[in-house]
């Protein structure tokens, strides 16, 4: 894909990540920095068809964004925010790129979304000295399994429609 017809598609899906991602802050949590992960969605389809550079864009912007749109830009949630993108988008990268024959889009949304979880622990643990990580890390593991094979799925159904193909394809 060339670089003029990949930017108005990752502009694309950065609006749509970031309107999901407002959204996403609006939905009730049993916990409050398990969200469903519903703007990883795009980010999902960017690292199978665009690659670790701009889904890397994608998350990073989205974060920012998102923060700005609800006020958390200053806050603790904002950086364990910015690490789980980071984290993310590379882990997706790494599994949809170098291990395409392995892993099946939700393997790849998993795979991120367990990313996201441990790195936001890890950056919890630094704000937070005394946070009980290994009480955290086993139901934080479940829940990102959960939600990454959710909006794995979402992706994966996405992704096999034609518009949706073709679009990526320009």
């Amino acid at each position: 894909m060339s670089d003029r017809g990949g930017i108005p598609i990752t502009a694309a899906l950065i609006l749509t990540a970031v309107c999901l991602g407002v959204i996403d802050s609006m939905l009730p949590r049993p916990v409050p920095f398990m969200k469903i992960g519903l703007a990883n969605l795009p980010a999902v389809i960017a690292s199978v068809h665009l690659g670790l550079r701009r889904t890397l864009s994608l998350n990073l912007t989205r974060a920012v964004a998102v923060a700005l749109l609800t006020g958390s830009m200053a806050t603790p949630a904002f950086l364990m925010s910015l690490a789980g993108a980071a984290s993310s988008a590379v882990m997706m990268s790494i599994a949809a790129r170098g291990f395409p024959s392995f892993f099946s889009m939700t393997g790849v949304s998993i795979s991120g979304a367990c990313a996201s979880v441990w790195s936001q622990l890890g950056v919890a643990s630094l704000i937070l000295p005394g946070l009980p990580i290994g009480s955290l890390a086993l139901p934080a593991t479940l829940w990102g399994i959960g939600s990454g094979a959710l909006v794995g799925a979402a992706a994966g159904i996405l992704s096999s429609r034609h518009f949706i193909r073709s679009v990526l394809s320009c």
